[in-house]
């Protein structure tokens, strides 16, 4: 029996953590997948790795290495191969201090052939390469890698993974889609909650580790790592080790990743992918808050506004919280027409002797019931206080 291994990176300030799921398949298989994984995988960054149980213990070279610090992805894409080979080009700039590229495919037979700058393939025996060879897969980290263009090349069938990962002073610290916000006189931009919404002009936060670079451009790419477009954006301060850009674009119609390129300091180009993947949607779901705190024993009730931005559709409502307060949830389920909006209305009843700081996050999903499909969501934190002096409970 085999088993998937889904390895899904995390970005959080340069630095990776991984969740793995499971799935049993057959001995020298390459799966089928659980869905939710390769899903999973795709929306953060990560690959799925179909291992026999024999090889469960190599996987443990693709965890260590994206556990480093600094590692930031320098490439991802995911696509079908045919009887035509898939090629691409990596840059790998003079800062790299280690880089792993790592390969994953469905269907067994499938190679991938990775090459430096100077030309001769990668082998086990290369100077200070790790190669890990898998049944449906490879992992190759290479230790002070030559700076310029890496080639590689995967030939074969069915869908294919790839990443390369490297650790670098250069890296994302977080890109997302804000809004201007505040009250009067102190306005800014927050974060805004789920996916940007299709057909509307969108704004574009993104803050990187900079010192090493002497240029910074700003990209939207495929799931494949093919650019659709560049980005026009705006430095706001002069911080290099933390260096913000905003910028105002046009949301494409496909699911997309932020990519940054440039040069280094020592003039060799470098590129970043932000691991998490982003898609329009047109439908919103934004929290009406004016409290972030819950007290023991009391239900407040928490007011969320769902907009359908497309046609008229019907939406069913997905309420969960990691702690189970929630206790009634009001509608389940809406028709909007276009441009409509309606509140729904979620009860949170603390239980009494809950400890005060205990935390809870709300998750709020809005997805339609029939095809187009569209789905969206608000996340809100909760904490439990030690007072009520605040708080006037609703029913």
């Amino acid at each position: 029996m085999g088993l998937l291994f889904c390895a899904s990176t995390l970005q959080l300030f340069g630095q990776t953590s991984s969740t793995n799921g499971a799935r049993s398949f057959d001995a020298g298989a390459c799966g089928p997948a659980d869905p939710a994984y390769i899903r999973t995988a795709n929306a953060t960054g990560g690959i799925p790795m179909f291992l026999q149980r024999s090889e469960a213990g190599k996987a443990l070279h693709l965890m260590r290495e994206s556990s480093r610090d600094n590692v930031e992805t320098v490439f991802w894409a995911t696509g079908t191969l045919n009887a035509k080979a898939q090629r691409f080009e990596i840059p790998v700039d003079s800062v790299t201090e280690r880089i792993t590229f790592a390969f994953s495919v469905d269907t067994k037979g499938s190679k991938l052939t990775l090459a430096p700058p100077s030309g001769r393939a990668i082998t086990e025996g290369s100077p200070n390469v790790e190669v890990t060879e898998l049944n449906c897969g490879r992992i190759v980290t290479v230790a002070s890698p030559e700076a310029g263009n890496w080639r590689a090349e995967i030939t074969g069938a069915g869908t294919f993974w790839m990443e390369a990962k490297a650790q670098s002073d250069i890296y994302f610290v977080q890109a997302e889609f804000v809004k201007l916000g505040g009250r009067p006189g102190h306005e800014g931009f927050f974060r805004i909650e789920g996916q940007p919404v299709a057909g509307r002009p969108a704004t574009l936060q993104v803050n990187i580790s900079a010192a090493a670079t002497t240029t910074a451009d700003f990209q939207l790419v495929t799931e494949g790592g093919e650019t659709i477009r560049k980005v026009s954006m705006q430095a706001g301060n002069s911080n290099r080790e933390n260096l913000e850009f905003v910028g105002s674009l046009q949301l494409p119609k496909v699911p997309f990743r932020v990519a940054m390129t440039g040069i280094d300091w020592n003039g060799k180009p470098y590129q970043r992918f932000f691991s998490n993947l982003f898609h329009a949607e047109s439908v919103e779901v934004s929290p009406k808050l004016d409290f972030d705190d819950l007290l023991a024993g009391n239900t407040r009730q928490v007011a969320f506004t769902v907009q359908n931005f497309g046609p008229r559709r019907t939406f069913k409502m997905t309420v969960t919280d990691a702690r189970q307060f929630v206790s009634k949830v009001e509608p389940k389920q809406l028709t909007l027409g276009a441009e409509e909006s309606q509140i729904i209305r979620v009860n949170l009843t603390v239980p009494g002797g809950t400890a005060p700081g205990v935390g809870d996050d709300l998750v709020v999903i809005a997805a339609s019931t029939a095809e187009p499909s569209t789905s969206n969501s608000s996340v809100v934190h909760f904490s439990v206080s030690r007072s009520n002096s605040s708080q006037n409970p609703g029913h």
